[in-house]
This record gives C-alpha cells, sequence and structure tokens, in this order.
C-alpha cells in the first residue's frame, strides 16, 4: 500500500506548484469541485485528501505523483498540462485534464515529467542512487583505515558546509572504500556513518526512497559491528523516514527508544553517550511537533536540555550541544504555527561558529516563521541569509516552494523575483 506523506509536507508541494502554474486557488478548486477555501486548507495541511483526489491534483500540476507519496506510482508517459493558461481554451484544457484524473482515481498509471523544483539536485543524486540501488562502483584505491577515517571526515565537512551536490558526487565512491574495508575485517562503524550521511543527502533532496534505503544499511552495518553510537544515529535517520511519511508517533518512538537504549551501552564516553541521546531526543520533540502534539515536544525538549549540557560538541551524529536544543526549539515553534515564538527563540541563538548547514536552516526556519507571521519581506531577507550560507540550501524543494508562494502572493516585495529566478523558483 502506498503511504502518503504527511498533510502539510503535501500541502506545500501542491501550493508551490499552483503558484509556479500562476493559478489562483479558486482556479484550482473549481476544476475538482472544491471551494478556495478548501484549497487553502489543503495547502496547510489542515485538510486529508482520499488517495484518489490527491492523485488528481498531482496530475492537474504537473507534480510526480511519487512526490506525494512514500512509494512511487507506475507511470505510462507525461501528463500534459498548461503551464500558465491565458485564456478560456487553456482553461477549459485544465479542467478538463483534472476532471479526467478524478475518474482515473487510485489505480490510474499517471505518469509526469519531472518539475524543476528538484531538477537539479535529482540530477546530481544519480550516482548515489545508482550506488545504492543498483550496486557500488569499484574501489578505487587501498581500503586502510586512514583513508576510510578520511573519507568519513570529508563526508562530514561537505554536509557541515552544505556542499550537497559535492557529497552526492563523492559518496558512491567513499562508499565503495568503506564497503571494501568491512571485506577486510575493519570499517563498519565508518560504513554505517557513510550511509547515515547518505540518508541526510537523501532527506535534502526530497528523496524518501533512498532515505529508508541508506537508514537501513546504516542499521545494518552498526549491528554487523556492535557500535551503539552508530546504531543511535542510524536509527535517528529511521526515525526521519517515519517522520517524513507522515507515522510521527512511530517516529518519535523509535528515535526515544533509542536514546533510552544508549544509557545501557557498555564503554562509550559520557560525553559522546549524552550527545547522542540529546540529538536524539531533540529529534524527537520536533517530530512530535509535526505531529501537532504540543506538549510532547515541549517535555522531549526538556529532556534534550536536560542532557546537553553534559554533552560533547562533535560525536557520531555530528554536531550538538546545548545550541542544537535551542536551534530545535526555533523548528518546533515554526511546526507549531507559532512564528512569534519561533523568531523570538531565533534572537536567543549565538550564530557564530555554528556549522554553515546549521546556521542555514536557523534562517530558513525564521523565514519560515515570517512567512507564516504574513511579512514577506522579513521572510525574504531570511532567505537571502539562507542563500550567503549555503547557496544549494535555497535550491531544495521546500525552499523553492515556499519561494514560489511569496512569489506570487499579494504583496510586491522588491528583489524577491530575481531572487527566485536564480535559485529555480522562477520558471524560465
Amino acid at each position: 500500500m502506498d503511504v502518503i506523506r504527511s498533510p502539510q509536507e503535501i500541502g506545500a508541494e501542491l501550493r508551490g506548484a499552483r503558484c509556479r502554474a500562476r493559478l489562483t486557488q479558486a482556479q484550482v478548486g473549481k476544476g475538482g469541485g472544491y471551494s478556495a477555501s478548501a484549497v487553502s486548507r489543503i495547502e496547510a495541511g489542515r485538510m486529508r485528501l482520499e488517495y484518489d483526489r490527491l492523485l488528481a491534483f498531482a496530475a492537474f500540476l504537473g507534480i510526480p505523483p511519487d512526490r506525494l507519496t512514500g512509494t512511487p506510482v507506475p507511470g505510462c508517459g507525461p501528463v500534459d498540462t498548461v503551464g500558465h493558461p491565458a485564456n478560456e481554451e487553456d482553461a477549459v484544457r485544465r479542467r478538463s485534464l483534472f476532471t479526467g484524473a478524478l475518474a482515473i482515481g487510485a489505480t490510474a498509471a499517471l505518469g509526469s515529467p519531472q518539475t524543476s523544483v528538484a531538477a537539479d539536485l535529482a540530477a546530481s543524486r544519480a550516482g548515489l542512487e545508482d550506488a545504492l540501488l543498483s550496486g557500488l562502483p569499484p574501489c578505487d584505491s587501498a581500503p586502510t583505515a586512514v583513508a576510510v577515517q578520511g573519507a568519513v571526515m570529508r563526508a562530514r565537512a561537505a554536509l557541515e558546509a552544505g556542499a550537497y551536490q559535492e557529497l552526492d558526487a563523492a559518496l558512491p565512491q567513499q562508499l565503495a572504500l568503506a564497503t571494501a574495508a568491512v571485506g577486510e575485517g575493519h570499517g563498519t562503524e565508518a560504513l554505517s556513518a557513510l550511509y547515515a550521511i547518505a540518508a541526510r543527502v537523501a532527506i535534502k533532496a526530497g528523496d524518501d526512497h533512498l532515505l529508508i534505503v541508506a537508514a537501513d544499511r546504516a542499521v545494518q552495518a552498526a549491528r554487523d559491528g556492535g557500535h551503539p553510537l552508530a546504531l543511535a544515529e542510524a536509527h535517528r535517520m529511521v526515525s526521519s523516514g517515519y517522520r517524513r511519511a507522515g507515522r510521527y508517533d512511530r517516529a518519535a518512538q523509535v528515535a526515544v527508544r533509542a536514546a533510552e537504549e544508549l544509557a545501557s551501552a557498555r564503554g562509550i564516553p559520557a560525553g559522546a553517550r549524552a550527545s547522542a541521546q540529546g540529538q536524539l531526543l531533540a529529534t524527537a520533540a520536533y517530530t512530535a511537533a509535526k505531529g501537532a502534539d504540543r506538549s510532547g515536544a515541549m517535555e522531549l525538549l526538556a529532556r534534550a536540555r536536560a542532557v546537553a549540557g553534559r554533552s560533547d560538541e562533535h560525536t557520531v551524529g555530528g554536531w550538538f550541544g546545548p545550541r542544537q536544543v535551542a536551534l530545535h526549539e526555533v523548528s518546533v515553534h515554526q511546526v507549531l504555527r507559532a512564528p512569534d515564538r519561533a523568531v523570538a527563540a531565533a534572537r536567543r541563538v549565538d550564530p557564530r561558529g555554528l556549522p554553515l548547514e546549521r546556521a542555514a536552516r536557523l534562517d530558513l526556519d525564521v523565514a519560515r516563521a515570517y512567512n507564516d507571521w504574513g511579512r514577506p519581506e522579513e521572510c525574504l531577507r531570511a532567505l537571502l541569509s539562507v542563500e550567503r550560507a549555503v547557496p544549494q540550501e535555497v535550491r531544495r524543494p521546500g525552499t523553492r516552494a515556499l519561494t514560489a508562494g511569496l512569489l506570487f502572493g499579494p504583496a510586491h516585495v522588491p528583489g524577491l523575483r530575481e531572487f527566485a529566478a536564480r535559485t529555480g523558483a522562477l520558471p524560465v
């Protein structure tokens, strides 16, 4: 059975596609028998669609159906859409397409061309996708312990710098190196770490299928080698997979259980243990917020904060410490649609010395909060900060959808059109 993504994630996809097509909510709703207010609720994640209606929306707006589901939908070629309806004939074509898609229903074979939203990241991800699904390339260097550890360090550094496309290109050979090392009796911890990093790259690209594959392999490598910290980080990626599939309770359960299991793991330095536990609990807090569980999110944040002061700032999963909890607090308030609290929490974070990727995510949370707050100029300023820190972050699917929503919103924001054009949110 297909697993539907969360209503909030689906709504963001639909709104971005509608804005890029320069359609109003009323125009989209009219074609499928919805009111403009219903389309608004769908885009805000407050109204769920039946599966056949979801596929119809995907076809109508030119979204590949598997962008909205947890499994691929078989396709039979592209479904024609009209990018910029300019007359009555174009409006009729869209209305007819929508009606036909509704009639086909969930058993339809709906194929569509890949949207420009994810095209560049998807193109750069092809090598990693082939490596994970079709087999790793031959290892081109000696799999010594030093070489394997160097590969992990370079991969982490690239992730923290926000060099996602470069990481995409390097990971297949790095995974091949670590796999060859495992064949020689060492390197399972490094292999698990690299697969966990691959899972995070998949998240950046919005590819939930690769996330699941990479997370599973990270778990297996950590278990094979008996590495508790690596296993904890792998389970954090598993939790992310459940969260992105909309299974928030299960996602939080996986993360919390992994944090609790570390308490009985032997031979782990106290700081490293606390860091991994805090990372898991902060992840669980964000997950609870995604599931609209405010009290659960606050409780889990408090638990993460309690262990953060005892943590090492760097451990198997990467950077963590008290500021990481503060950063998650910003994310939690933003997801819970409390933009004033999110912005206030962000102002309390000292950004000096943060990894670039994390600084960019902070600014992105601020941008989303200002967007929810109805303050588009402040939203653009935050997006420009994201671009300065990590240019590739503003070309991610979710960020482009946010930009497109601003671009076709009611307010004129100076500089927005130029930003949208250079980040790919504005079709050319």
